[in-house]
């Protein structure tokens, strides 16, 4: 029998100083393992393993790809890349967005989830929005435990309020108890390692969205046999979406594009307001080119053509007046 040795943790808005609480209250005996993904902007200078490292004596580093596990050390997801884990090995992808993340959550949720099965703890702290509480279940219907940061107690409490609305939680706590908490449970043998078989097949369901990653690559038919044609499109390439047959309302373009209700309805308002903003460039320079039309026009002594632009243009500029009312709006 193994221990509860996988430790998966996801974080955003708020999560640093949450993170660093749990981090300082492991016990100095700690074996398990602990990967993390904080939302983090592409191209930036990460020093959040300088942060976190002085909150505990574990080493603290950013995840290798095909980089073997170790225990009793603390592994944080890159920017810009998605952090699975599969065996004895963790792996880096920069495969699709999933709410608009990279890295995000979920992904690494559920890739403990198909590879660890009751050895994966889950715990969710501070974030905006509902990331993780996908992966989260995941986790819990694999037999792993879930562990959420009270909300009260978070700077951002939508992710672990979503995971409590979705998810049947452990633990329910403040970040300083968490640390202690993952000390006690890592010590605890799990009785099986195999993964909890759901009614729908969830196993050979969760092993094609984290092969999605994994490989980085999706295609039509591995989207179709994950849910229904939905009419809306991917915010994020365009493509046509499918609503993913899961507890939680999630959706998955053919490239792979994820995204829970809440993400793709922001995504959407998102591409709406840069398609406007297109828009009236495009309006703009219709403008501008009907008045230079009209200029010239002038100065050949042709007074019919430079009505006729004269006229367009200050149509099309009526059309920009109002899209730019409503784009300040």
């Amino acid at each position: 029998m193994r221990n509860r040795d996988i430790v998966v943790i996801g974080a955003s808005a708020g999560g640093i100083e949450a993170l660093g609480e749990v981090l300082a209250r492991l016990p100095p005996n700690f074996r398990g393992s602990i990967f993390i993904v904080q939302h983090l902007t592409a191209g930036t200078n990460s020093c959040l393993d300088r942060i976190l490292q002085r909150r505990t004596t574990l080493p603290v580093e950013a995840a290798g790809d095909r980089a073997s596990i170790r225990p009793a050390s603390v592994f944080l997801a890159p920017p810009d890349r998605h952090l699975l884990i599969d065996g004895e090995q963790m792996f880096l992808t920069r495969g699709p967005r999933e709410n608009r993340a990279r890295p995000a959550v979920d992904p690494l949720f559920r890739s403990a989830a198909l590879a660890c099965g009751p050895r994966a703890v889950g715990v969710i702290l501070s974030g905006a929005l509902d990331d993780g509480t996908s992966g989260l279940l995941s986790v819990k219907k694999a037999g792993g435990l879930a562990i959420v940061q009270d909300p009260t107690t978070a700077l951002a409490p939508d992710m672990p309020q979503s995971a409590m609305d979705y998810v049947d939680v452990d633990h329910c706590l403040p970040p300083d108890e968490i640390g202690t908490l993952l000390g006690r449970l890592t010590s605890e043998p799990v009785v099986s390692e195999s993964v909890h078989q759901t009614e729908d097949g969830g196993t050979a369901f969760l092993r094609r969205e984290v092969d999605i990653l994994m490989k980085e690559r999706s295609d039509i038919s591995t989207a179709s046999d994950l849910g229904e044609l939905v009419p809306a499109s991917c915010p994020d390439c365009g493509g046509p979406l499918w609503e993913i047959n899961d507890d939680v309302e999630r959706f998955r373009c053919h490239t792979g594009h994820a995204f829970t209700a809440r993400h793709l309805a922001d995504g959407l308002q998102e591409a709406e307001e840069k398609s406007l903003w297109v828009a009236l460039r495009v309006m703009e320079e219709r403008v501008r080119m009907l008045r230079r039309l009209s200029t010239r026009d002038t100065r050949r002594g042709s007074d019919r053509s430079v009505d006729s632009f004269a006229h367009r243009a200050d149509e099309a500029q009526e059309h920009v007046d109002r899209l730019r009312d409503l784009l300040s709006s």
